[in-house]
């Protein structure tokens, strides 16, 4: 792994959770109809640590988990620390070639991974060229030959001295550019941006978090670390389903969420059918991953009565950065104020500072920073250059120092030398009777260089181009306007609900292909 500059910091995360987790005997972990206990899940993580030592795993190498959010998935990732080695989480929507590089890139030794996937791994693993250590959560009759989670966690091996590893995560990038790259996340980074993110929330030891999002994501991932240090509960679901989020929060009174747009989105469409008093116990939903729509953001908050607590962070920076205050003054539309610990600021061409209103790249420093990317010196020194992380985002800090994002960078639109920044564009379009989504992105123009177009979803078959060209000139300036207008049934996203821009314009191209060759 490449080695950082800074100062080596050795911090036994694991040994600082598990005092935390035995200092109360507890229902600690909910998974739908089961319940684990504070020393359930002690013993359960000590297991796999077991049979990872007894298997040859040892301080220093990588761990691949590869499952949907389950408990286990906690058991490997604390299992896999206590014998000292490093966790690398893969994301559940990859198929066997992507798969197949993860492990290859990180140098995974083991997979421990869920049935539902075995057939991506069988491949992966014959693709790969060497074998790995596995194991595998079954979740009906055991009919594999490889060593399964219950027999691990019935198992008697001996408990393996503790060790405590260099580095915790390699979580892999979404890829959206090239191939994904793996940030490598330290005990001090996670350590760290665990103690902002219960200070920003103001966690306490008596809230439950329900996890709907990724746990191979480090929205859900750090904020469940971060509630687990506070000695708070987990209510862990597979993924987000309507009806699945409202039947167990009645069931186990959550006091708090994180979702991404998408989901707020989904809870406003269903209000006429869920039960408001089952929902009565969520103080807090936490919005995060991409920016949301200032009118979902009203109207989720005045139908439901949950207050949003909307922020701003990266892979890189192990997950937050700024966020708007749980109590205090908050900016609707805003990503809030730097988490305490972090410094961030905007910077304009050369790096150099822009005052308060001007639009130029979010940059970050602070203890939450990565370490580099694995293996990859040249896009590690350009991301964490002159001591900063760039984020490659758009945006701007008002007076009163709350930061607004604006765009990604590479999302902008220039469009006869104007600037046109797709989120301005797609928060007026959600506010157009009958747009249930839109995504904005750039299409090639020979005479503006870029022009202006939208995807929409929308809710009323009534709705036409023209409505939408019409609203929009009422509201924005020409420049900005789409200049094509294509409704969809849906738009491309990513594991987390983020919407892939790149393949609308890989779209795009495709269409402008068609026709120069139909002409």
């Amino acid at each position: 792994m490449k080695k950082s500059s800074e100062k080596k910091v050795e911090f036994d995360l694991l040994r600082l959770l598990e005092q935390r987790i035995t200092r109360e005997e507890k229902d600690l972990v909910f998974f739908y109809d089961k319940k684990y206990t504070s020393s359930e899940v002690v013993r359960s993580y000590r297991a796999v640590a077991s049979f990872l030592s007894e298997s040859g795993i040892k301080k220093g190498d990588v761990v691949a988990v590869y499952m949907l959010n389950r408990p286990e998935l906690l058991f490997a990732i604390f299992g896999s620390w206590l014998v000292g080695a490093t966790v690398t989480l893969i994301n559940t929507q990859l198929k066997s070639e992507e798969v197949c590089y993860q492990i290859s890139d990180s140098g995974a030794k083991a997979l421990l991974y869920e049935e539902s996937l075995a057939e991506r791994v069988e491949e992966a693993i014959s693709n790969l060229g060497r074998d790995v250590v596995r194991a595998v959560v079954v979740d009906g009759e055991e009919k594999r030959g490889v060593k399964s989670f219950s027999e691990i966690l019935a198992s008697d091996l001996a408990l393996p001295e503790s060790q405590v590893p260099e580095d915790l995560f390699i979580i892999y990038t979404s890829g959206t550019t090239g191939s994904p790259k793996g940030a490598i996340l330290s005990s001090w980074n996670v350590y760290r941006e665990a103690l902002q993110l219960q200070q920003a929330m103001v966690m306490e030891g008596s809230d439950r978090m329900i996890v709907v999002l990724p746990l191979f994501h480090v929205n859900n991932l750090m904020l469940s670390m971060s509630l687990l240090m506070k000695g708070g509960t987990l209510v862990i679901l597979k993924r987000f389903d309507v009806g699945e989020f409202v039947e167990y929060s009645h069931k186990y009174s959550p006091t708090f969420f994180s979702g991404v747009p998408t989901v707020y989105k989904m809870l406003i469409d269903s209000y006429n059918e869920i039960e408001r008093s089952y929902l009565s116990s969520l103080k807090f939903g936490i919005c995060g991953a991409a920016p949301m729509p200032t009118k979902w953001f009203e109207d989720f908050e005045k139908l439901f009565g949950i207050t949003i607590v909307e922020g701003y962070g990266l892979t890189e920076g192990t997950v937050a950065s700024t966020a708007n205050p749980r109590f205090g003054k908050r900016k609707v539309g805003s990503i809030g104020t730097p988490l305490q610990g972090q410094d961030v600021r905007i910077f304009g061409e050369n790096d150099v500072e822009l005052p308060p209103g001007e639009v130029g790249e979010i940059v970050i420093r602070g203890p939450n920073v990565m370490k580099g990317y694995l293996n990859r010196e040249a896009e590690t020194n350009e991301t964490l250059s002159n001591g900063w992380l760039h984020s490659g985002d758009l945006g701007y800090m008002d007076d009163d120092g709350y930061f607004y994002i604006v765009d990604r960078k590479k999302d902008m639109i220039n469009s006869g030398g104007e600037k046109v920044y797709p989120k301005e564009v797609e928060n007026v379009l959600a506010r157009l009777e009958g747009v249930s989504e839109a995504a904005v992105v750039g299409r090639p123009d020979e005479k503006y260089g870029e022009e202006v177009v939208a995807f929409i979803v929308k809710n009323d078959k009534t709705l036409t181009e023209g409505n939408v060209s019409e609203f929009c000139k009422k509201h924005i300036a020409s420049y900005k306007c789409p200049k094509e207008i294509l409704f969809v049934d849906a738009l491309p996203r990513n594991s987390i609900g983020k919407i892939l821009k790149g393949e609308l314009r890989k779209r795009l191209i495709r269409q402008t292909v068609e026709k120069f060759v139909h002409v």
